[in-house]
């Protein structure tokens, strides 16, 4: 799997030369989508432009062009790194079924940390919203990368109202829409809301505050 957070290492050959243009290559390729990234969490898919990539990445067109194929390419793939690195921290996770209301208030707690401390993945998701999700729905990987979250919040679901902790009709999709929404909306418009209530939402106790209020509404909503 190859995230925006992973370090690349080269594959096994058997000529030993190689090697150093393995890890060369898979590091060229690794700071093309950091470099991208940056450039199309900040001025959308229109806006972003190949040069400033390839300047901020030390590379050439010609390299990008290669292993991304076009603009197109590269987008999609930063997309998809993106997923992945979020669906991969996910999964290490580690919960306990057999505690299912600490499961997902872990869940909340991984989550808004992780867009917390990944404004770029964030503004890349929003941008991509703007564009009614016009490259994201092209991804078969996008899809499946999001297989096990599913599943661990079906599990968790039916531990809790098997313990008769949870209430009756809890769907997985509902549930992480609220945890995601929970986890993102104050950092997707905390500039303006700062100003409009008159709250600076940027201060760490005011995020503290926000955490505590999600995980208490959420533990709210499961219990029966």
């Amino acid at each position: 799997m190859t995230t925006l957070a992973e370090t690349p290492s080269a594959e096994p050959t058997d000529d030993a030369a190689p090697a150093p243009r393995k890890r060369n290559a898979e590091r060229t390729r690794k700071a093309i989508l950091s470099a991208a990234l940056r450039e199309f969490s900040q001025a959308g898919y229109a806006g972003a432009r190949i040069e400033k990539i390839v300047k901020a990445a030390k590379c050439n067109i010609r390299m990008l062009y290669h292993y991304f194929g076009d603009k197109k390419g590269l987008y999609l793939a930063v997309l998809e790194a993106a997923y992945e690195d979020l669906r991969g921290r996910e999964a290490e996770l580690e919960i306990d079924f057999d505690r299912p209301l600490e499961g997902f208030l872990a869940l909340q707690r991984f989550t808004s940390d992780y867009f917390e401390k990944n404004p770029r993945i964030d503004g890349l998701l929003r941008n991509e919203n703007l564009l009614q999700g016009k490259f994201v729905a092209q991804s078969r990987k996008v899809t499946e990368t999001a297989f096990p979250l599913r599943r661990t919040i079906e599990r968790l679901i039916e531990s809790g109202q098997k313990q008769g902790i949870f209430r009756d009709n809890l769907d997985w999709a509902q549930i992480y829409v609220t945890i995601a929404a929970m986890s993102r909306f104050h950092l997707a418009n905390g500039y303006s809301l700062s100003v409009t209530l008159d709250t600076d939402m940027n201060k760490p106790e005011w995020r503290r505050a926000r955490l505590a209020h999600a995980l208490e509404l959420l533990e709210g909503y499961l219990r029966k």
